[in-house]
């Protein structure tokens, strides 16, 4: 497959349908989660913080795209996993995951792909081909970690009716 705008638009519409042919889609899992499980903890993370660090992420991918300014994002800090607000709710987060989608869109559209090789910051190897794949495989990967959040509540749940 030749890489093109309709292929890095394919990858962020998988992580909207149901059933991909990694699981669940992001609409899909939230549709399953109760409200109240958005802020419970499991361990150290919970549903809402990895919707923030997930959202973080996406905006940056979609300043970057279309060239407006950003801050760098330092691993394990603030920035990268935001605190959530303890009254957001599912609503609140499939607004800002549909709105972040259509800003990545958006710079897809006009993103040069003559650019897809070329390296991101001259102290690193990545290309701009692993920031696209990279920002679709992040959401996947987080949102792995959502539905198995999810699956462990709602067997406590279970396990204490």
């Amino acid at each position: 497959m030749t890489l093109s705008t309709t292929y890095f638009q394919h990858l962020y519409d998988l992580l909207h349908r149901d059933h991909p042919f990694f699981g669940s889609g992001l609409e899909e899992s939230l549709a399953r989660i109760p409200e109240q499980d958005l802020h419970q903890p499991i361990e150290h993370r919970t549903i809402a913080q990895l919707l923030e660090h997930m959202l973080a992420w996406r905006r940056d991918l979609g300043k970057r795209l279309l060239g407006e300014p950003r801050e760098k994002i330092e691993l394990n800090t603030p920035q990268d996993w935001p605190q959530p607000d303890p009254g957001k709710t599912k609503a609140d987060y499939l607004a800002e995951l549909t709105d972040t989608t259509a800003k990545i869109r958006r710079g897809l559209e006009v993103f040069d792909m003559e650019q897809l090789t070329d390296k991101l910051h001259p102290d690193y190897d990545y290309t701009s081909v692993d920031l696209l794949e990279g920002g679709a495989h992040h959401d996947i990967y987080h949102l792995g970690q959502i539905n198995l959040i999810a699956a462990i509540l709602q067997h406590r749940r279970a396990a204490t009716s």
